[in-house]
């Protein structure tokens, strides 16, 4: 047989058990798929239903893939390395800081895999469409993707050849089945038959039936069969998901992308002028407020405290305004390039790129000023996982900043960098927070 057509089918067979998995531990939890490790300075409970799902989750996908695009269809580098961050955000759900961020972040990871395995991307890679991709990943190709789940059971009907041609007759599985179902219910008369002539046998199945009904007690049928309701769609969702984006050709993505260059083109009406008088304003704002409150932005570094004033709140005073500061500016940003009038090479003039440098520069020193805060905090009142994900969002915001910087100067878009950056430091704040947990 066809190894394309044992994918396709091994796909497709995998994708009910995956949507019931995906409810069973997302849903109703994952206390008893567990472990909990221990050494001397302490212990933590490790979830592995997470991971799992997510390696099972890989392997349909990969099932799929290869069934619609063909068996020797070869992995990405880039594909790999989403691989492998869902991997990573799904194992840090047991340890992170927080378990809600790192199943958003696995739900991330897991979609956008999809769409990079099978060379999906909106701008052919990871870039400033990624919004546009996810959208595109959780809502399009899903959804319509939907009767893919029915239509690829065909792959069953009938053996093809790589030219199509039918090389065996058809076969009925239908038959299959029902031979099964009677050997069973004659098997089912036949021990009963025995059963009533030797006790022994009577017995032994008296005790099997008494364990296999406690059994199903413990198991809850009824939780059981509602999971097996509700995997029905989940089942659609994800293979259609996976179907429909092996399936495409990426003409669609083109056109998409085509379309929002235009679109983000015909927004560039903004002078020049204008451009220069709003990022002047906010750089020279910055520049005052570091001149009026200079004590207050090096404290953190010298570990001195304003007199009247708490260690506590002093560190934990302005440190979210500061991290909210660097999102506004790069917000700013993004309303200069989506707004702001450019050469007819499609650069900047050299005042805008100047002023934009020195505002992700500034959002730089806030990042460190955050940063200093929150150090002096952790030094005196010790690890908590919130205070190692604000610190990951602040080094996040701050290298964001730098990326830009590069962007502006270069004329060459750095993104990809920030994106990777960010989902690989998160993967390493999250195995800090578990050795902190650990130690703690």
């Amino acid at each position: 047989m066809d190894k394309k057509v044992i994918f396709q089918r091994l796909g497709i067979f995998l994708a009910y058990p995956l949507a019931y998995a995906y409810i069973r531990f997302m849903i109703d939890g994952t206390g008893d798929f567990s472990i909990d490790p221990s050494n001397g300075a302490g212990h933590f409970l490790i979830t592995i239903s997470y991971p799992i799902l997510a390696l099972v989750f890989i392997i349909v996908n990969e099932f799929v893939r290869r069934g619609r695009r063909g068996a020797a269809s070869a992995l990405s580098p880039e594909a790999i390395f989403w691989y492998v961050m869902t991997f990573m955000t799904a194992l840090t759900a047991s340890f992170g800081p927080g378990l809600e961020l790192s199943l958003f972040a696995m739900h991330l990871c897991a979609v956008y895999s999809v769409l990079v395995s099978n060379n999906m991307l909106l701008g052919g890679k990871t870039s400033g469409f990624i919004i546009a991709d996810l959208i595109d990943g959780f809502y399009v190709k899903s959804f319509a993707g939907f009767p893919n789940y029915i239509i690829d059971w065909q792959c069953f009907k009938k053996n093809q050849d790589q030219s199509g041609e039918v090389t065996s007759p058809k076969k009925n599985p239908l038959g299959a089945i029902v031979f099964i179902f009677v050997m069973i219910i004659l098997m089912i008369i036949s021990v009963s038959l025995m059963a009533s002539i030797d006790e022994d046998i009577a017995m032994f199945f008296d005790d099997f039936l008494s364990n296999l009904e406690d059994y199903l007690i413990d198991v809850n049928l009824f939780e059981v069969f509602v999971r097996m309701i509700f995997a029905i769609p989940v089942c659609f969702y994800v293979y259609g998901l996976f179907s429909r984006t092996a399936k495409s050709n990426g003409n669609n993505e083109g056109k998409v992308a085509s379309w929002l260059n235009r679109i983000l083109g015909k927004g560039k009406t903004v002078s020049a002028v204008i451009v220069y008088v709003a990022a002047g304003t906010f750089v020279l704002a910055y520049l005052l407020f570091f001149i009026k409150r200079m004590a207050y932005m090096l404290g953190g570094f010298t570990g001195t405290v304003p007199e009247g004033k708490l260690v506590a709140y002093y560190a934990r005073e302005g440190f979210f305004e500061l991290v909210g500061i660097m999102a506004v500016n790069m917000c700013v940003y993004l309303a200069i390039i989506l707004f702001g009038k450019t050469n007819k090479d499609g650069k900047f003039a050299l005042p805008a790129r100047i002023l934009v440098t020195l505002l992700m520069a500034e959002s730089i020193i806030f990042a460190v000023v955050a940063m200093s805060k929150l150090g002096l905090y952790y030094s005196i009142y010790g690890y908590t996982p919130k205070r190692i994900l604000a610190m990951w969002g602040s080094l996040a915001l701050g290298f964001a900043s730098a990326m830009t910087i590069c962007t502006v100067n270069r004329n060459k878009p750095h993104i990809r960098a920030g994106i990777l950056f960010t989902a690989a430091s998160y993967v390493a704040i999250c195995i800090l927070s578990g050795v902190l947990e650990t130690l703690s």
